[in-house]
């Protein structure tokens, strides 16, 4: 190997190449989330990543070590951004931390757009477990106070953060090419999960 050559996954070497490549980086994230969505994650191959995304191997393998670790980059940063989202909301009032984690999901959903509608199977679990079991917990800690304060529809934590889990993501689903996407997804979600005197206009 000669002594000149760049290590994988070497900072690139100005600004401009590393805006570039990040660009790129996210292309073929979005690409491949959007395949992956369209016909399962099984069904998809690396060749037909390279070719949707209009990108050479040698640059996909400078950004993942396979298709598993592709999907890993598309969804860790859901579950991370949701955890770093929730821990802002420690100590505010009852109120506050059921909206916020009602409002993360719109949220996420722009930023994230199609991965947040992925399903994966228990293998691919595997790869995000961690940081997702850590999502879940915050959800826990959060809403343990949320109903205590008594304005949980169904008086439980527990069956309010059963219904957030198999809910939310579908509600996001349903509305998001609506115009008042934000107004319909947060009065449905209150609707469902919250007293009525806790409904926000």
């Amino acid at each position: 190997m000669p002594t000149n050559a760049a290590p994988r996954n070497a900072p690139p070497r100005s600004p401009r190449v590393a805006q570039r490549r990040e660009r790129m980086r996210q292309h073929v994230l979005r690409v491949g989330a959007k395949m992956f969505l369209e016909r399962g994650i099984e069904n998809v191959s690396v060749e037909e990543i390279l070719d949707a995304a209009n990108l050479a191997r040698s640059t996909f393998y400078s950004f993942f070590t396979s298709k598993r670790d592709l999907l890993f980059h598309i969804l860790d940063p859901i579950f991370q951004t949701g955890v770093t989202h929730m821990q802002a909301l420690k100590g505010k009032s009852p109120a506050d931390m059921a909206y916020g984690v009602i409002d993360m999901y719109p949220l996420l959903w722009e930023q994230f757009g199609e991965a947040l509608f992925l399903r994966i199977g228990h293998d691919e679990f595997k790869l995000i477990e961690k940081t997702h079991n850590e999502y879940v917990r915050m959800i826990g800690q959060l809403f343990g106070g949320v109903e205590a304060a008594g304005i949980l529809r169904n008086g439980s934590s527990p069956h309010t953060q059963r219904l957030i889990a198999r809910c939310a993501i579908d509600v996001v689903r349903v509305y998001r090419n609506d115009p008042d996407f934000k107004r319909l997804y947060r009065t449905t979600m209150e609707g469902m999960l919250l007293t009525d005197a806790t409904h926000r206009q």
